[in-house]
């Protein structure tokens, strides 16, 4: 057995070496790392020479690995303290006096044992080939020199994981936990044994478990959560208890029914098989049925994944958003208010310049919006993430980049007062980036947030691309459409012109007639009301609206646009009729989607003779598209009419610049309308059949 001991302690000093190697390597650029990695260097000596007690000896040479062994000892709780220390950051002239403290006993111990007044020889110890006799009056010191800067060190941690935010503070919970599973297991059992306390060392068994998740966290940028290790730990100990439990139970009803059936060495066969096998399933189980697993992770953190799946349901709705200002806005306002964060910015690149242009924000006042700078084409921000493609994570950066670059970074960022910097990646350039702050609650942003940030991220970029593309459309139209607008302008003030011209002739021949200058003056008002007419029309159909948006009841709407109309309705003796089926929430801007339904209001109201009917119906409609996943639904509002009905041969004309069949009309209202809703991202269509009547549905998407 002692064999078998000697072989496990130096395996696990070579994973002690090993753990120092990627320490170093992991965090060379920061102090901290050559500390942790003399420190697990300790270890590694430390458990070198305690596996020689183990292994049969003469008793000089005993005696020169107990002191070799126990040097490693007294040094690397020392570098213990030290180290987490700087870890935390505690560089004060206090700290550095109690560090002093702790070398200056390491110091004075090291020279007690050299001088062979520590320890005194060796002795027979169970588990054991042989063990160190110490000297009874300065072991009790140096016990307290071994606890002490252990348990101090773990304070240090632990406040500086209750201080710290983020990755850090994950970081330094990590560290706890594994120290006070190595303590507990090693040192417990270690040190008694002077006073004839023995117990199994069992503790080498969970050595490398523990050495190797201290190489992950001391060389993982990015580590995993430890709510959702601590989640998975206690599936696969209840899926362990089960199957042990009912496994165990089998073998005891068979011991009791038939107590020859099995003998003690087929129990403990059995007892071993049992263990193997539920460690075995409890690690398979969760991988098999992962639903186990996330059942367990969101009954315990039903926060986290509350705006994770709010986040993931955006990234399907970002194509129905129908404008770019509002696009970014909502993934940014999202962002801000589900994952609980200071705050959002995003930049986008400027087709021009290169430079990255804040786009829009969430979290912050009107003053430090202001202060928000552009961020340069070769700044050092870009080029590390156009490069990396990749998060940019302020907590990550110490262990990836040299001192210099990592100075530019952090000048960059530290303005911003951002944790993360998410870039926004189309065909492998970076067109954009997500500046997001710290949680409030202080947790890091995990694996999983950050992977679901990137796909967003990407979302968005191709959102923006198509929306950029959507705007130099529709700009190209527009020039069209204003191309149609000028000829109809032309054509329409055309006539006024003339007339007032032809007046303005006439006028010094006939300036003492009185009847030609009354009809002179009405003439011309009348031509100049239409011209103004015509132009304000045309204004109000090319220039952008302010939009104001908020959220109203479609009925509301309604019933404003048929309280404004009611005049018109009353004195023809017109019938309106309503039906509310469904009662939608609209987020519009409530002045212009009145204005369309009063358009149409009195549309139908001009082509109805005396005693006619018009019916407004509000409802919701489910459609499903090839480009989303899923249903569509949209709030429609019907404004029908029992009038004459639209021609077949002008039916697609009705929404052209200047079309019309009014004697005094523009023919622009229903090509406002239709620009108002398509900025809303609705629609207007119309069915009509001649002699019955016409039908428009105003389609408005529901958010």
């Amino acid at each position: 057995m002692t064999t078998f001991y000697y072989y496990l302690i130096l395996f696990n000093a070579l994973i002690a070496f090993a753990t120092m190697a990627a320490a170093y390597w992991k965090n060379r650029f920061q102090a901290v790392g050559l500390m942790f990695g003399l420190m697990m260097l300790g270890v590694g000596l430390w458990l070198t020479g305690f596996a020689h007690y183990y292994c049969p000896l003469s008793e000089p040479a005993a005696m020169l690995w107990a002191k070799f062994t126990l040097t490693w000892s007294i040094v690397v709780h020392s570098i213990w303290f030290h180290t987490t220390c700087m870890m935390t950051e505690r560089q004060g002239k206090a700290w550095r006096w109690w560090i002093a403290v702790a070398y200056a006993g390491t110091v004075f111990f090291l020279v007690l044992l050299w001088q062979s007044s520590l320890i005194t020889g060796v002795k027979q110890q169970p588990f054991m080939d042989h063990y160190v006799h110490y000297n009874r009056l300065w072991y009790p010191w140096l016990v307290a020199h071994l606890v002490v800067w252990q348990w101090f060190g773990a304070g240090v941690l632990v406040h500086g994981a209750w201080k710290a935010v983020g990755y850090k503070r994950n970081q330094l919970v990590f560290f706890v936990v594994t120290w006070l599973i190595l303590f507990l297991t090693t040192h417990s059992i270690i040190l008694p044994l002077e006073y004839d306390f023995n117990i199994q060392p069992f503790g080498f068994f969970l050595m490398p478990f523990c050495l190797f998740w201290l190489t992950y966290v001391i060389g993982r940028a990015r580590l995993a959560d430890f709510n959702v290790v601590v989640a998975r730990a206690l599936l696969y100990a209840v899926t362990l208890t089960v199957i042990a439990g009912v496994s165990l139970l089998f073998i005891a009803v068979v011991s009791v029914l038939a107590p020859g059936f099995m003998n003690p060495q087929q129990e403990f066969f059995m007892l071993a098989l049992v263990i193997v096998s539920g460690l075995a399933l409890a690690s398979a189980l969760p991988r098999l049925l992962p639903r186990a697993e996330r059942m367990m992770q969101e009954r315990m953190f039903r926060t986290r994944y509350g705006y994770q799946d709010a986040l993931a349901g955006m990234v399907k709705d970002l194509s129905r958003l129908p404008n770019l200002d509002l696009l970014v806005w909502t993934v940014a306002n999202t962002i801000h208010t589900q994952m609980q964060v200071s705050r959002v910015i995003v930049f986008l690149q400027d087709a021009l310049s290169g430079d990255f242009r804040m786009s829009t924000q969430s979290g912050l006042n009107p003053r430090e919006a202001s202060d928000v700078r552009d961020l340069r084409e070769r700044s050092a921000v870009v080029r590390w993430l156009q490069e990396a493609k990749d998060v940019l994570s302020r907590d990550e950066l110490p262990q990836r980049l040299p001192a210099a670059v990592l100075r530019d970074i952090e000048a960059e960022l530290k303005p911003l007062k951002v944790a993360v910097c998410v870039p926004m990646m189309l065909e492998d350039r970076l067109v954009g980036l997500m500046g997001i702050g710290e949680k409030l609650n202080k947790d890091m942003f995990f694996i999983s947030d950050l992977k679901l940030l990137e796909t967003l991220a990407t979302e968005v970029a191709m959102a923006v691309k198509y929306r950029r593309m959507e705007e130099e459309m529709f700009h190209k139209n527009k020039l069209a459409e204003l191309g149609a607008i000028a000829a109809g302008v032309a054509h329409e003030i055309r006539n006024p012109l003339s007339s007032i011209r032809t007046f303005a002739q006439l006028l010094p021949h006939r300036v003492d007639d009185p009847e030609f200058k009354y009809e002179f003056s009405k003439m011309v008002l009348k031509d100049v009301d239409r011209i103004t007419k015509v132009v304000e029309s045309m204004l109000t159909f090319a220039r952008p609206a302010r939009v104001t948006i908020g959220d109203y009841p479609a009925s509301e709407l309604v019933e404003e646009s048929i309280l404004l109309v009611q005049p018109r309705l009353t004195n023809k003796h017109i019938k309106l009729t309503k039906h509310y089926h469904e009662q939608p929430v609209l987020k519009v801007d409530k002045q212009q989607i009145v204005q369309v339904l009063v358009n149409l209001l009195n549309n139908a109201s001009d082509v109805l003779m005396e005693g006619g009917k018009i019916h407004v119906a509000v409802g919701v409609e489910t459609s499903y598209s090839a480009s989303h996943d899923g249903a569509d639904k949209m709030a429609v509002i019907e404004v029908a009419d029992n009038g004459p009905g639209i021609p077949t041969a002008i039916r697609g004309r009705v929404f052209d610049p200047f079309f019309t069949t009014k004697k005094e009309g523009t023919g622009l209202g229903l090509s406002i309308s239709q620009k108002i809703l398509r900025d809303h991202g609705g629609i207007i269509t119309l069915s009509s059949v001649e002699g019955k009547g016409t039908s428009f549905q105003v389609r408005l998407p529901l958010h």
